[in-house]
């Protein structure tokens, strides 16, 4: 287990580390623990029910009898053992003193029996350690946790040492594995009576992942590059609800878009800019605009302030210029008398 706080919240994982511990070589995998016990947890308590409490209540009595057994042959071997160690012992006490050659050889087949005593009690020693005795008041408190385990499983005051202890009674031990497709584990879980169950969940997201920004947001900037400039879009994202994601959860609530955030968004993500954008639709420079209109780049701005050409932004106070495609304006014409003209051209 390994535990890191980030981001404001404190994360548990499950590192494979034996190989770069042993070797030096990368991490085996490392997985997040919390989406493999909320599955789990979900599994049990789906599963928790008091026909399915008796059946592996049934399937550990066999267990136990199969122990008991195998315990009795073992306490037969210690038996034999015992008797073969007690007859060498005898033989050897038995023998003249002064034959050392029958002596030492007596000896040793002594010893060799008291080994072989020494060692069938390690085994049944070993094996008795491993049992799992199911008395009367596991076999109650296993059936009364039907009623209520998923009610204590999902109360958020239970602590989780008490999830713990619960799946203690009931899960052998799970096994993980991270799949190659990015973001799934796979948990095999083998249960006390020898059930088995495999899940598949999903990874949360990566530390970078989780502060980057909507694709949707992105996709949304893009479409209103056509008609707006930077400060416009961020007001119409913070109006519609969105918010950056390059902020902690924390501040998620109080973080609003900016103009140098919305600058940042269309720089990395490439994003075709409004100039190249106003140039596509024929928009003209205020040196060529002037040029074409031959005026001073000074009249051509108030005349896009009076509305006789139509100024576009693109980046704060730089602008590019649509001319009309006929009647266009004239130099040192006035506004009102384009106006006269163009109502009796009409007429």
């Amino acid at each position: 287990m390994r535990y890191a706080a980030r981001r404001g919240r404190q994360e548990a994982w499950y590192v494979c580390d034996r190989a770069r511990s042993d070797r030096g070589e990368p991490l085996c995998q490392a997985i997040a623990a919390p989406p493999v016990g909320e599955a789990i947890g979900m599994l049990i308590a789906e599963q928790m029910t008091l026909a399915a409490i008796e059946l592996a209540i049934e399937v550990r009595k066999e267990i136990e009898t199969r122990h008991e057994e195998a315990d009795r042959l073992r306490c037969r071997a210690i038996e034999r053992a015992q008797t073969e160690a007690d007859l060498a012992q005898r033989r050897f006490m038995l023998v003249d003193p002064n034959n050392r050659l029958v002596a030492d050889t007596l000896e040793g087949e002594w010893n060799e029996k008291l080994r072989i005593l020494a060692n069938a009690r390690e085994e049944r020693e070993r094996a008795r350690q491993h049992e799992f005795i199911l008395d009367k008041a596991v076999h109650e408190r296993l059936v009364a946790m039907t009623a209520d385990f998923k009610k204590l499983w999902t109360n958020p005051e239970t602590p989780n040492r008490e999830r713990k202890r619960l799946l203690a009674h009931i899960i052998e031990d799970v096994t993980l594995l991270k799949l190659p497709k990015r973001g799934t584990t796979k948990a095999h879980i083998r249960f006390k009576g020898g059930k088995t169950e495999t899940l598949v969940t999903m990874s949360p997201k990566s530390p970078s992942q989780q502060i980057k920004t909507n694709p949707d947001i992105i996709a949304l900037i893009d479409n209103l590059l056509d008609d707006h400039i930077f400060s416009e879009i961020a007001e119409i994202l913070n109006d519609q609800g969105y918010r950056p994601g390059s902020v902690t959860r924390r501040d998620q609530r109080n973080a609003r878009f900016t103009t140098k955030r919305v600058t940042y968004l269309v720089r990395e993500y490439k994003l075709r800019s409004r100039y190249d954008r106003l140039r596509d639709r024929g928009m003209l420079t205020k040196k060529e605009a002037a040029a074409h209109l031959n005026i001073h780049e000074h009249t051509l701005a108030r005349w896009a302030e009076h509305g006789l050409v139509t100024s576009h932004a693109y980046n704060g106070h730089y602008y590019l210029y649509e001319l009309p495609t006929t009647d266009l304006p004239q130099k040192q014409c006035s506004r009102w008398n384009q106006l006269v003209d163009r109502v009796a051209a009409r007429q």
